[in-house]
C-alpha cells in the first residue's frame, strides 16, 4: 500500500496510526518534502488534499473512508467498537472535524478577507462553532476518565482522532513562527481545552504516536 501524507496534517496522522493500530504498513509518500509526488496526488484526489491510500488498483481517498476501508480489510483489532461505543466514535470524530474544518477554513482559504467590516462577525460566530465543538470533545473526555480508552475497552478511532486533532492544535503555535497559514488559524481567537491536552499527555509515549514524528 502508498499512503500520500503530510507530516503535519491530522488527518493523515490519523490514517497513519490507524495502520499502525491494524499491524499494516505503506510506503509514505509526502508530497511536500517530495515535490515530485504532488502531480500523482493531484490525479489521484480530486480534491488535491491528503490522506489518499492506494492498494493495488484501489484508491481511497479522505481519512474516514481510509479508515473504514481499512477495518474491513482487516477486522482485528476493531477501530470501531460494538454497540454505543462505536456510535460515541463517530460523535467525537464528527466533532473533531467541524472544529478543525471551520478553523482551517477562517484562518487559511478566506483569511484574504479578514480586513473585510463583516470578517469579525463571521469570525466570532465560526469561532464559536469550534469552540463548542471543543468543549464537547473535552466534556466526554472528562467523563471518561483518566487511563481508559474513550470508546470500549482498547484503544479505537476515537482515542486516534482525539489524540490526532489536540497534537495537531497544540502545534500551531510553534509553526506559527515560520508558517504563515498556522500564524493565522493560531490567531482567531479559539483555545484548547486544558482536559484535551492532559488527556493526550497519557498517550504521549505510545510506540505508534512516537512514531509519528
Amino acid at each position: 500500500m502508498i499512503l500520500y501524507h503530510f507530516s503535519t496534517s491530522p488527518f493523515a496522522q490519523r490514517v497513519r496510526l490507524t495502520l499502525a493500530h491494524k499491524g499494516l504498513t505503506a510506503e509514505l509518500r509526502d508530497p511536500r518534502t517530495q515535490p515530485e509526488r504532488l502531480p500523482e496526488l493531484q490525479a489521484l484526489s480530486p480534491m488535491h488534499t491528503v490522506p489518499v491510500l492506494v492498494d493495488g488498483e484501489r484508491t481511497v481517498v479522505d481519512s474516514s473512508a481510509i479508515a473504514h476501508y481499512l477495518d474491513r480489510k482487516r477486522p482485528e483489532p476493531p477501530l470501531f467498537p460494538p454497540g454505543q461505543g462505536g456510535a460515541l466514535a463517530f460523535e467525537l470524530a464528527a466533532l473533531a472535524d467541524s472544529s478543525l474544518g471551520v478553523l482551517v477554513d477562517l484562518g487559511a482559504r478566506y483569511y484574504a478577507l479578514h480586513e473585510h467590516e463583516s470578517f469579525s462577525k463571521v469570525r466570532s460566530v465560526i469561532v464559536g462553532r469550534a469552540q463548542r465543538s471543543l468543549e464537547r470533545m473535552a466534556s466526554i473526555v472528562l467523563a471518561r476518565g483518566n487511563g481508559v480508552p474513550l470508546c470500549g475497552e482498547h484503544w479505537s478511532w476515537a482515542d486516534i482522532v482525539v489524540y490526532t486533532t489536540v497534537l495537531w492544535l497544540e502545534g500551531l503555535p510553534v509553526r506559527a513562527a515560520t508558517q504563515p497559514v498556522s500564524r493565522q488559524i493560531a490567531s482567531l481567537g479559539w483555545s484548547l481545552p486544558v482536559a484535551l491536552s492532559e488527556w493526550a499527555d497519557q498517550h504521549r509515549t505510545r510506540a505508534d504516536v512516537v512514531a509519528l514524528g
